[in-house]
């Protein structure tokens, strides 16, 4: 996974119980500078949010505790952009 240069990624895991599983766009209500991308591949308690970079040191912690403070959020992980290797066409 790996975030475009502009937006900073954020999983978020949801306990499978939670109203948030039903309506994960709800999770870009706990700060302004969120904004739901969607679900991790299969894994439906696993949702992207993004907040853009350029807001990212400012929001930082006020993000990951209001999005650890919603009901039915487990955790949260500051996804780590990774650098793509171009390989050679044969």
């Amino acid at each position: 996974m790996s975030s475009t240069p502009n937006t900073q990624l954020l999983a978020v895991t949801l306990q499978s119980s939670s109203s948030l599983m039903t309506n994960p766009a709800e999770l870009a209500t706990a700060h302004d500078s969120l904004t739901h991308v969607g679900q991790v591949g299969e894994l439906s308690d696993v949702q992207l949010v993004s907040v853009p970079s350029t807001e990212w040191d400012a929001v930082k912690g006020d993000v990951l505790g209001a999005l650890m403070g919603m009901d039915g959020v487990v955790r949260v992980e500051v996804q780590k952009a990774k650098q793509r290797a171009k390989r050679d066409e044969l």
